[in-house]
């Protein structure tokens, strides 16, 4: 409770120092946040037209299921490679202000959250104009999908951070550790392609599997997640939540010696 405590506590500078940063990230650009919807569209046109040839997908198809569980991924690579340099860069609030340590990590995230968000809306425009008939009350569960994924982000910005605080080239790592992650999980092709090979093991042991399943189904509108799939997912984001504040709070301020 005194993570959230402090965090509310200090929520104008925390949401100040992230529309700061988004101001940062979109000035002089004449489209602005409009990136936000432009860019992973793109994306998910250029690949998901390339991939569906190859996995032999129908692009109609495809499309959906590529953005659902790319524009997710996307934000775990923000929180994560945000969160190397969130007490880095926040050296002189830290050294200067008695600014609670949790509101650098958590600034990262709720940054990421947002660019999320607007990245999200930009496939239920696809759905508004080309797949209509896709909304359905599944995607009821989207918001409880979300949430799980705010705590999920903030929880990898905690220890991303702190981790690179002590260890500079843990930043490098990660990313290695990342791309391992990102071709291991069934983000660009069907899970169905590992069952075949007799690789079920590969996304099975694979926490980040069972977290993009629980935000993939719902925004495709097809079916709720299993409730093996909502537990594993949950539980794994409670554990990591969990170890991350409890290694802030043992650090404290201590860490302002690693700056």
């Amino acid at each position: 409770m005194k993570f959230f405590n402090r965090i509310y506590n200090s929520r104008y500078i925390l949401l100040s120092l992230v529309r700061q940063d988004l101001k940062n990230k979109y000035r002089n650009s004449v489209l602005g946040i409009g990136w936000s919807l432009l860019s992973p569209l793109g994306l998910v046109l250029i690949i998901g037209t390339v991939f569906s040839q190859v996995l032999g997908q129908p692009l109609d198809e495809f499309l959906p299921f590529l953005f659902s569980g790319l524009i997710p991924w996307i934000f775990i690579v923000s929180c994560a490679d945000g969160g190397t340099g969130a007490f880095i860069s926040a050296e002189g609030y830290i050294k200067q202000t008695q600014t609670p340590l949790e509101v650098f990590p958590v600034r990262v995230t709720l940054g990421a959250f947002v660019n999320l968000l607007f990245s999200l809306s930009a496939l239920l425009i696809m759905y508004l104009f080309l797949w209509i008939d896709r909304f359905s009350v599944v995607m009821l569960f989207i918001p409880i999908s979300l949430f799980i994924w705010l705590l999920f982000g903030v929880a990898l910005s905690i220890m991303s951070s702190i981790i690179n605080t002590y260890f500079r080239d843990f930043a490098p790592l990660q990313s290695l550790l990342l791309q391992g992650f990102f071709y291991a999980t069934p983000i660009m092709f069907p899970a169905d392609i590992l069952k075949k090979g007799n690789a079920e093991w590969v996304y099975i042991w694979n926490p980040i599997y069972y977290l993009i399943e629980i935000i993939r189904k719902p925004l495709l509108g097809t079916q709720i997640p299993p409730l093996e799939t909502w537990l594993i997912a949950i539980g794994f984001v409670v554990f990591l939540f969990s170890v991350s504040i409890a290694v802030l709070s043992r650090i404290g301020r201590q860490i302002m010696f690693r700056l």
